[in-house]
């Protein structure tokens, strides 16, 4: 067993964040100088590279790999990495402190890496148990520790922005508290203000919800956006432009483009072509085009005055088509 190397997984992230910093400091690593690499942006051949390297002037190093996601099977990484990665594992070497992070409830079953972590290195799961978790007491009880107070309607938008999981949701917090500090109580002005979510996300988060036929996410999340001053001809064109971005990838993967591949013709990182390609696999041809014929036919009646540039997009989005 490598004492010095450890996999922390789970959905409750910001659990994981803070056991991977007590690890450190409890070894007298300064935080600021550990070397994080993510995973599915960059793969893990640099991380145990430098994971190798001796410590410059301190007696340890401290390495993280965050969104080790081909421990769980949604991403891959090639043999010679995994081989290297095991390599590193057995030499057991003192002087750096190798921390693996996943964020899924379990791993692979199939994958020989996972199973050979598990054995050999420091393993802990960190779960966070819906059932058990009262988001709105939560953050309730956090703000009362600051001697804050929140309205109703302000904790809900707050939630709905904040509750991606649990490491944001402490993150946006933290946030709210020190800007809200002394004013003893927050209303939605004040969470408009400090919490905004991404359009990009939101919009990913659209696309799915129309493939999963999600009516009630799908106009959840449509009007998320518009609260937030986002124009609805922006939202359609960016969706129409997501439902193309599932296209090209299907006719890829059908002239033999591999994932890599693929995240060299867009751009994108690891983790965002996964999904891409798993929606190009799951959603048929003819969904594809006709939700795009639909959205080009809408973009002509709003341009040409044929139906209201906000109305249209709400019975659009509200058919959840």
């Amino acid at each position: 067993m490598n004492r010095n190397c450890y996999l922390f997984y789970g959905n409750d992230i910001f659990r994981i964040k803070k056991e991977t910093e007590l690890l450190f400091q409890e070894n007298e690593i300064d935080l600021d100088s550990v070397e994080v690499y993510d995973a599915e942006e960059e793969g893990i051949d640099q991380a145990i590279t430098n994971a190798m390297t001796m410590p410059f002037m301190a007696d340890k190093k401290g390495v993280v790999i965050k969104n080790a996601s081909f421990l769980d099977g949604r991403t891959t990484i090639n043999e010679n990495e995994a081989d290297k990665l095991k390599s590193f594992c057995e030499l057991k070497l003192e002087e750096t402190i190798l921390v693996i992070q996943n964020n899924s409830d379990s791993l692979s079953n199939k994958s020989s890496l996972a199973k050979y972590l598990t054995k050999n290195i420091v393993t802990k799961k960190f779960i966070q148990d819906a059932k058990d978790f009262d988001v709105y007491d939560y953050v309730k009880k956090e703000l009362a520790k600051h001697n804050l107070r929140i309205q109703p309607f302000a904790l809900t938008q707050f939630i709905n922005r904040a509750n991606t999981s649990h490491e944001n949701l402490n993150n946006e917090l933290q946030k709210l508290i020190f800007y809200a500090y002394k004013r003893g109580e927050i209303d939605a002005n004040c969470v408009f203000e400090v919490v905004s979510r991404e359009v990009e996300d939101n919009i990913f988060e659209l696309v799915n919800a129309l493939l999963e036929k999600d009516h009630e996410k799908v106009f959840k999340v449509y009007e998320d956006l518009v609260i937030h001053n986002v124009k609805s001809t922006q939202i359609l064109a960016v969706v129409a432009n997501k439902f193309l971005e599932i296209l090209y990838t299907k006719s890829l993967l059908e002239i033999g483009y591999r994932k890599f591949d693929i995240e060299k013709f867009f751009g994108y990182s690891s983790g965002r072509v996964y999904y891409m390609i798993k929606n190009a696999q799951e959603t048929d041809d003819e969904l594809l085009y006709e939700t795009i014929d639909k959205l080009e036919t809408l973009d002509y009646k709003i341009k040409s005055g044929k139906i209201d540039k906000d109305l249209g997009p709400q019975l659009f989005f509200l058919a959840g088509k």
